[in-house]
């Protein structure tokens, strides 16, 4: 039956996701295409271009160029160090980097932009990322249709507030039996009262009045896994015809194979040769037992 893209999506994201996220930790292809695109979209190095639309404020193309270059510094100072993430372990390029493998994999992530002053840091501003697992409907609220997956929506649509977990659902370390604890949600509002966001909510959204992302292999997970899978059964087959099989074969009967090593015992051959191994490389000469010779599989 056709459903809202809410209905087709939001159940089965609890199946997608990890799934996705497996195939990124473990298939060549997968993990190949994901950095593909983190080059080709993202690349090595973040500059910010700023040059205002300087004709409609009313200024002079002179002092659009200083602010430009004042602005452009000042920036360089924040997002080319760590100071502009509040774990302290990335410049910004890291955490798009790190923010846009996250969509892919799950579809969505987020980022709270976070007021952390420090007396050792020039700036204050800071991101805070956090994967999207973390943003789901806390289970006091199940009952409310206006909130899809922990995005609180007005009547048309447009996202008032998150309900965000203190935990990641996943985590095996944190106390998982707080998952239904109401202190361990907090809600963030869309935005301030001034108008600026609270929380980034980066995703994509191919069908109206969808509320969350998917990854982006959905609909070829399949074909990736199989993939992989053939990938696999080539190499093996490729090892397997590599190796060379040879047998020891002898004309002589027991009888002269015992007369051969001056002893009676019939089954002197096979005990000479028993302790025989031969490492075979290219241009190598192998010394064979007397009367035997050596044929290929």
């Amino acid at each position: 039956d056709a459903g809202s893209a809410d209905a087709d999506l939001l159940d089965d994201r609890d199946v997608l996701v990890p799934r996705s996220r497996d195939m990124g930790r473990n298939n060549g292809l997968m993990s190949g295409a994901n950095q593909t695109l983190k080059d080709n979209i993202i690349g090595a190095q973040l500059r910010l271009s700023a040059m205002p639309e300087y004709r409609l404020l009313g200024w002079e193309h002179e002092r659009a160029r200083e602010w430009g270059n004042k602005t452009e510094a000042e920036y360089r100072s924040w997002g080319d160090t760590t100071e502009c993430d509040a774990g302290r372990s990335l410049n910004l390029l890291g955490l798009t980097l790190q923010a846009f493998g996250g969509a892919m994999g799950a579809g969505d992530h987020i980022a709270v932009p976070m007021w952390l002053p420090r007396p050792d840091a020039r700036w204050s501003t800071r991101l805070l990322l956090a994967e999207s697992d973390r943003m789901d409907t806390p289970p006091f609220l199940q009952y409310r249709s206006d909130i899809r997956r922990g995005i609180l929506q007005d009547r048309y649509g447009a996202p008032v507030g998150y309900w965000i977990s203190k935990v990641h659902p996943g985590d095996s370390y944190a106390q998982r039996w707080q998952w239904a604890d109401r202190d361990q949600w907090e809600y963030i509002p869309a935005f301030t009262p001034w108008g600026r966001r609270r929380l980034i909510h980066l995703h994509d959204k191919e069908r109206t009045g969808q509320s969350r992302g998917k990854p982006i292999v959905s609909a070829v997970m399949r074909e990736f896994h199989m993939a992989g899978k053939y990938q696999t059964t080539e190499l093996q087959a490729a090892i397997a015809n590599s190796l060379v099989a040879a047998f020891i074969e002898s004309n002589l009967d027991p009888a002269s194979s015992a007369a051969l090593f001056g002893e009676q015992p019939a089954d002197v051959w096979a005990s000479n040769t028993s302790e025989f191994r031969a490492n075979i490389k290219g241009g190598a000469i192998i010394n064979l037992p007397v009367g035997a010779k050596l044929s290929s599989f």
